[in-house]
């Protein structure tokens, strides 16, 4: 999962949309561009869109569950 697969799914065109329309800090979203989404966010993602979104088991930011 990746940041544009978030902006795409909530019909935004900017991350500051993105931020307010998800409760989240834009410095979060920095960081999950930059860093990946961590794994247990796109899960928790992956069921609150029920199924729409996928959370990325093979992407950088999943070698840790932290």
């Amino acid at each position: 999962m990746t940041l544009q697969d978030l902006l795409d799914y909530h019909d935004c065109s900017s991350k500051q949309e993105l931020s307010r329309k998800m409760s989240v800090s834009r410095i979060t979203l920095w960081k999950w561009e930059k860093e990946g989404i961590p794994l247990r966010t796109q899960a928790f993602l992956e069921i609150k869109s029920k199924g729409i979104l996928k959370a990325d088991l093979l992407s950088k930011s999943s070698q840790s569950l932290n």
